[in-house]
């Protein structure tokens, strides 16, 4: 239930601010969602953690994770800074920011550790949020370039 809930926030804080954003940026939402989940299913496949409380699970992940990963997508990309020299500082306060979240699910045992650590996980996020932008920025480009006529 708690994975429902907090995709639920991001989409409704998405719904609420970033409306208009959407429709430019719904391709960050498919490849986080496409990223999160090759990644969260090898780390479980290899037994480095496990999800718990997952009312609906997708191969052992829960499906409000994955939903709320594509709202993830859609809030990185929608801030993301256009200078390159900021975009790193603010990918590493972004996984800064989820991997505190992260602690609060482990302490409150929504994830259990078996053979991984915090490190691990702020580097998981940090090379998958820049692997995110990246190929949001492949498509967001690639679709601005064909469709915007002005």
């Amino acid at each position: 239930m708690p994975w429902i809930i907090s995709a639920a926030v991001l989409w409704l804080f998405i719904i609420v601010f970033l409306r208009s954003q959407v429709g430019k940026h719904w391709s960050a939402a498919i490849w986080a969602v496409v990223v999160g989940y090759f990644l969260n299913d090898t780390f479980i496949t290899y037994g480095f953690y496990a999800f718990h409380e997952s009312l609906y699970p997708f191969h052992n992940i829960p499906l409000g994770y994955l939903i709320g990963l594509g709202g993830i997508g859609i809030i990185i990309i929608c801030f993301l800074p256009e200078e390159k020299l900021w975009q790193l500082p603010y990918l590493i306060l972004f996984s800064l920011i989820f991997t505190a979240l992260e602690i609060f699910a482990v302490e409150q045992e929504y994830i259990v550790y078996l053979q991984w650590s915090t490190f691990y996980s702020f580097s998981y996020k940090l090379i998958a949020f820049i692997v995110i932008a990246w190929l949001s920025n492949l498509t967001v480009k690639r679709r601005k370039r064909y469709f915007d006529f002005r």
